[in-house]
């Protein structure tokens, strides 16, 4: 859609180059067959539909019914973490609204950290000295220098509408002498003519000039300036140079307007992205700095005031998710599963929680809602939401969750299902497209693996091909390796397990491997917890049973000690394992302890209630008196979790390295 441009009004700033002006639409553009002079659409199929929610005022925006509209999508895709998506519909804003001044914030604060993306990470990925003379849509999403330029513009236009209302107030004082406290006389020779054209003349600048902003925009304006204004930071510094004073900021904001929804949003995520995902010492879920109760407090608050936004609800969640009661996040999920149709991030925010309170059938449900949703954003706006765009990792972290909840909720169909449906997406052929993503995407590339080994399906393990370029599918290849040796290893052939397990360790002391992410810890990482608990698995199909169980009661605390991550970068708890083979051994006491520290990580998840149960009949100590209240209650558990729909798998004992009874 497009209109006539008001910035050839001359009280109005001429777009610069860098806002949209001048792109060569072979670089970027909104949707295919679009010219770089044509803005998202606002109607049509290609409508992203995120809910209703309007911010009641906002400073020279509803005067200008189009950038009203950009605006209030703008901000509904900013708070459900598009950025990118939402500083080119801000674009659009300032198209119609040229002062629209927070427009320019909130594109700042779209290119700036956030609790996903953020610290050593963020700054030193994102600062490009070539970005200083770019168009914003020719650089690579986010940079720095896109949120320096657009908080700058920001402040000089807060200045340049003082400005104006100065020189607008000192116009109408200049009609009286001073120090005489009468009007000057009019000449002879003067017609009201003159006097009807100067009041004409002074009625349209009226019209045409700029209000004044409102305290708190330019206050927000102003700590979005304090984080942002120092592009290419060191970026050791710069949470001590601008991420505690842009939070120390916006505390002074909120202290001032604390029910300004916004407000306590930017204020919540400043504190938490200094400390995102280390909220709460995990799993003992105490908090680990001051800054956590503050978060707690005021988004509790602003929840009070307004239940239903976007971004108050999505960073509960996050502040809840590592707590030692996520619960208390569930009335702050139902919005984000009901209200956003096409904001695939937050549809799948509450299974954060749902995985916290062992409700596997919603995890899996709801992250499939949220494919779907992101799919639809795959097509509306390819070039924001495809494969080099920053928001697809979001949309394969859906996939992940939903595989993760389907492994732990004993669904086998729904595992594959969706992890073939992203191999479909993330795959060999993408990565020799795209290299450069197999840094942090292609560990997204080896969920099928995983689900086949949980599911314990040895044979088709075994008739997997491996791929082409081992390297640059390194995860993969390695996830291959390690379902191969735990294949080889309870079948009985032994050698063969013993090469795979050489293999394994081959890749996780592969450079590469330390140079690739899962999220939140590192392939090496993540391969020496497999590569630990194979050589167990290996050593107990070997009959070497203590040897066993040391490497494996190693493996957990490394699986343990790996960085919080929900879900978790190792996709089946080492305990399962650990806790079956124990019980197959006899030693019932270890075996139980270790069912019921992982039915507090999982709550429910049926592998460990199995293994509990068979524990606690084989040890007769719940019987000996009486008492069977805990197997019946266990029991009832398990029958709950496997008359859900999804189950189609019958879990009968904790991990499929074990003995089935007969």
């Amino acid at each position: 859609m497009t209109g006539d441009n008001t910035s050839s009004d001359p009280l109005l700033h001429e777009l610069p180059r860098w806002l949209y002006k001048g792109i060569d639409p072979s670089v970027h553009h909104y949707l295919p067959g679009q010219t770089n002079e044509s803005f998202p659409e606002l109607d049509g199929p290609n409508v992203i539909n995120l809910g209703s929610y309007q911010r009641k005022r906002v400073s020279n925006v509803d005067v200008h019914p189009l950038g009203r509209a950009y605006f209030d999508i703008a901000l509904r895709l900013m708070l459900s973490y598009q950025h990118e998506i939402a500083a080119k519909f801000f674009i659009a804003c300032l198209h119609y609204a040229p002062y629209a001044v927070l427009a320019h914030g909130f594109i700042a604060l779209c290119h700036s950290p956030n609790y996903n993306f953020k610290g050593m990470p963020y700054y030193a990925s994102t600062s490009r000295h070539e970005d200083v003379n770019k168009p914003d849509l020719a650089c690579v999403f986010p940079s720095q220098e896109v949120a320096d330029r657009h908080s700058k513009a920001a402040v000089e236009k807060l200045e340049e509408i003082r400005r104006l209302h100065r020189q607008t107030k000192k116009k109408k004082g200049g009609g009286k002498k001073k120090g005489t406290g009468k009007p000057k006389s009019a000449p002879p020779s003067s017609s009201n003519d003159n006097v009807s054209n100067k009041n004409n003349d002074h009625a349209k600048e009226e019209a045409t000039k700029p209000e004044l902003v409102t305290e708190v925009e330019t206050l927000i304006l102003q700590a979005i300036r304090v984080l942002t204004c120092s592009a290419g930071v060191c970026p050791d510094l710069a949470d001590e140079t601008v991420g505690r004073p842009f939070a120390a900021e916006m505390r002074k904001v909120y202290n001032r307007y604390p029910s300004d929804p916004e407000v306590a949003y930017c204020f919540a995520e400043s504190m938490m992205v200094l400390n995102a995902w280390q909220l709460y010492d995990y799993p003992s879920g105490k908090p680990v700095s001051p800054d956590v109760l503050e978060t707690k407090t005021v988004l509790e608050q602003a929840l009070e005031l307004h239940p239903t936004h976007a971004g108050l609800c999505h960073m509960y969640v996050h502040l809840s998710e590592m707590s030692a009661t996520p619960q208390m996040a569930l009335k702050a999920c139902e919005p984000l599963r009901k209200q956003f149709p096409h904001a695939g991030h937050l549809i799948h925010m509450p299974t954060h929680i749902d995985v916290q309170i062992g409700d596997y059938e919603s995890c899996v449900r709801y992250n499939e809602a949220a494919i779907e949703a992101d799919l639809f954003l795959m097509k509306a706006f390819p070039h924001t939401a495809e494969r080099e765009c920053f928001y697809f990792g979001y949309i394969v972290h859906d996939f992940h969750m939903a595989v993760y909840g389907a492994i732990l909720g004993g669904f086998e169909k729904k595992a594959m299902e969706i992890a073939h449906q992203l191999n479909q997406i993330v795959n060999e052929k993408m990565f020799r497209e795209y290299p450069d993503l197999a840094s942090y995407l292609e560990s997204y590339a080896a969920l099928d693996i995983h689900a086949m080994v949980r599911f314990g399906r040895w044979k088709e393990i075994l008739e997997l091909a491996a791929p082409k370029d081992k390297r640059l599918m390194l995860f993969r290849a390695a996830s291959l390796a390690y379902a191969r040796g735990l294949a080889f290893a309870a079948t009985g052939n032994i050698d063969a397990a013993r090469r795979e397990a050489d293999r394994l360790d081959g890749y996780r002391q592969d450079e590469e491997a330390t140079q690739r992410i899962l999220h939140n810890n590192t392939v090496a990482q993540l391969l020496a917890v497999d590569s630990t608990m194979m050589r167990g698995e290996i050593a107990y199909h070997e009959g070497k049973h203590e040897e066993a169980f040391k490497l494996l009661r190693v493996a957990v605390q490394q699986q343990d000690d790996l960085n919080y991550d929900e879900p978790w970068g190792k996709m089946q708890p080492i305990r399962h394992a650990l806790g079956g083979l124990l019980l197959e051994q006899g030693q019932i006491d270890e075996a139980k302890e270790v069912f019921r520290v992982d039915l507090r990580f999982h709550p429910k998840n049926p592998w460990a209630l199995v293994g509990l149960i068979h524990c606690l009949k084989a040890s007769g100590s719940c019987c000996s008196n009486g008492n069977t209240d805990e197997i019946v209650q266990l029991e009832e558990q398990l029958r709950t979790r496997q008359e859900s729909e999804l189950a189609d798998f019958k879990v009968v004992v904790a991990c499929e390295c074990c003995t089935h009874p007969n």
